[in-house]
């Protein structure tokens, strides 16, 4: 399927993969880019949520105490930025 690039860089995800990806509006997605690929992903509510409650479990790591929360952490082991 294809989409186009409006203003503001923004595209609508067609229905159909909405439909199969169980996206709805208002969801939210985490959009990375991989290998040449643009990624969208859906984010789990209740995951993010439970990533927010443990903002400060890490503040004494020497590589998790500089980042900001425990989303950021878990980016950066999966090499996203």
């Amino acid at each position: 399927m294809r989409a186009i690039v409006a203003q503001r860089h923004q595209i609508a995800i067609p229905e159909e993969i909405c439909k199969k990806s169980k996206i709805a509006i208002g969801d939210t997605v985490d959009i990375s880019y991989e290998r040449g690929k643009l990624l969208i992903e859906k984010i789990d509510e209740s995951w993010e949520k439970v990533m927010k409650e443990t903002k400060g479990a890490w503040s004494e790591h020497p590589v998790f105490k500089e980042m900001d929360d425990a989303i950021e952490i878990v980016n950066w082991m999966r090499g996203k930025e």
